[in-house]
């Protein structure tokens, strides 16, 4: 029997929207902590009980989810490492505490720790993708056109160097051009990276998507949706490969037909083994 009550604690995107709603489909009711600064505060309208906090006020969070009775919690919705670099971000002593002991600063780790933390109180993290198994991509080609050779060839060398990269937690994207890898994503996240990949090199992108092969289903799977394909036929990127069964592909069908209609490739792979 699933839960009854949730907590989203959302960051920016959409991909908080779609937790939601497919949680109140199936009668779950939702409290959504927002955080600030990242959050879309429309969500308000979206759930049953709405609140923001800073990063970094992990008490304040523990506090609130015990205010609503919540048991089960889901991470949703994008907040960079940039936060760590800010000097405007406060944190408070339960978040110092855990900065102060990680071994390092992967999400894993930090994120990892912030679950521990959680479970002490009686607060499970669940697995982001529980309310949208069925939004998880499939193997296979998805769109009206495969990937031609050379994209196939470049897609083999993104896998190679991305699934490396995702184990190092350094990013989860890799733009290759005639199996050069023209850039990688790191701080600066997937839009930016692949804008300077065309930059530096033009059209005829090939983009990947990976996810370390330990990689935690509560924390940062990898989402794409109608605005990433936006992105991608603006920064001429031919074909963009995923994994199979850890990424999310939120409004499935009009993320499909942006893609069918600019000529796009996406793949579905499966993970390493």
């Amino acid at each position: 029997m699933g839960p009854s009550r949730i907590a989203i604690i959302a960051g920016s995107g959409r991909f908080p929207f779609h937790v939601a709603e497919a949680a109140r489909r199936r009668g779950v009711s939702v409290v959504a902590v927002g955080l600030k600064g990242w959050v879309d505060a429309s969500l308000a309208g979206q759930v049953d009980a709405y609140e923001e906090l800073a990063v970094g006020e992990l008490g304040q969070l523990i506090r609130a989810l015990k205010r609503h009775a919540v048991s089960q919690a889901i991470m949703a919705g994008k907040v960079t490492k940039a936060v760590l670099l800010d000097q405007g971000t406060a944190f408070d002593p339960e978040t110092l505490a855990i900065l102060g002991r990680v071994k390092d600063f992967s999400v894993a780790a930090l994120l990892g720790a912030v679950g521990e933390r959680l479970a002490q109180e009686g607060i499970t993290l669940l697995d982001s993708s529980t309310f949208l198994r069925d939004q998880l991509c499939p193997a296979g080609v998805l769109t009206a056109r495969g990937p031609s050779p050379v994209e196939a060839e470049d897609i083999r060398v993104g896998l190679q160097v991305g699934r490396q990269l995702a184990a190092l937690d350094v990013g989860q994207t890799v733009i290759v051009k005639r199996r050069v890898v023209v850039a990688v994503e790191a701080l600066e996240g997937t839009d930016a990276a692949i804008q300077r990949a065309h930059a530096l090199s033009g059209d005829g992108l090939v983009v990947v998507k990976t996810a370390a092969a330990a990689h935690d289903r509560r924390f940062d799977l990898p989402v794409i949706g109608p605005q990433t394909i936006a992105t991608l036929t603006t920064s001429g990127v031919s074909c963009l490969a995923v994994e199979a069964g850890t990424t999310l592909l939120l409004d499935r069908e009009q993320l499909l037909g942006a893609a069918n209609a600019a000529g796009l490739c996406l793949i579905g792979v499966e993970p390493a083994a």
